[in-house]
């Protein structure tokens, strides 16, 4: 695989999307949904292993009294085996890459793979007919139907993820791929946050990497110190300076992903 370079024009391709992106997310219809009182649930993918992929909507943080978030949603999953996957939180996932360095699983190839998330190297524009249900606070279905959406959706090539045998037992039930898709409409859900915040709030231009990529570039340096490329008290210092994120810096591409991605 040929080293990828983060270039000034892979940054403008990657925004070109993302905005396409949040662009289409802010305009799903939220007409009578409430969160926690009526909420749609849109099935976005439904895999050969058997996982169903939807997004659930409004968040959270849409009902929040200070800078509310009417853009707020969250990835739900549904396993093979029928049962729900806990909501997941960044945490979550950072305890998840923890767990995979006993595995003997190849980190720096799975800090490329996130790279590559983080700059939509592997989204393709798809549009669908889409499934929707909208659900009252009991979980009980009240409405159905169909919807026609485009986006860019996250759909590596085959053998990107040939390499990496992960069970799903480490992945909380579920398989490779459905699971890196989950991180992508997470990290989908904060762009669109912040771009909010920017345009609306702020009233000020939007920071391409303020969002997925920070998302992104963070899980890369958790990967970093699981692989002590750095220091405990190295990794604290940049949650700390980045409030709540801490992506990795650019002369620490070439080492976490094995030379898979230059700066």
């Amino acid at each position: 695989m040929e080293p990828i370079e983060l270039t000034y024009e892979l940054k403008v391709k990657s925004k070109e999307k993302k905005l396409f992106n949040v662009e289409h997310f802010a305009g799903l219809d939220r007409s009578g949904l409430k969160f926690q009182e009526t909420e749609r649930r849109i099935l976005m993918n439904e895999y050969p292993t058997g996982e169903k992929l939807y997004i659930q909507f409004p968040g959270k943080e849409s009902a929040r009294d200070k800078n509310p978030r009417p853009w707020d949603f969250r990835p739900k999953m549904q396993l093979a085996n029928g049962e729900w996957l806990k909501d997941l939180s960044f945490k979550d996932v950072w305890n998840d890459l923890y767990e995979l360095k006993d595995i003997n699983v190849d980190m720096n190839y799975i800090a490329m793979v996130f790279f590559r998330i983080a700059f939509m190297l592997d989204s393709r524009k798809t549009s669908r007919v889409l499934k929707y249900e909208d659900i009252n606070s009991d979980g009980e279905v009240v409405n159905s139907g169909e919807m026609e959406f485009e986006w860019f959706e996250y759909a590596p090539d085959e053998s990107l993820l040939e390499r990496l045998d992960i069970s799903p037992d480490i992945l909380r039930g579920c398989s490779l791929l459905p699971y890196l898709a989950y991180n992508d409409y997470l990290a989908q859900n904060e762009d669109c946050k912040y771009y909010y915040r920017a345009k609306y709030e702020k009233e000020e231009n939007w920071d391409g990497l303020i969002g997925r990529s920070n998302t992104l570039l963070t899980h890369m340096s958790v990967i970093a110190f699981i692989e002590e490329y750095l220091r405990f008290s190295e990794i604290m210092d940049m949650f700390q300076r980045g409030r709540g994120v801490a992506p990795l810096q650019t002369r620490l591409l070439n080492d976490v992903t094995g030379g898979l991605v230059t700066g």
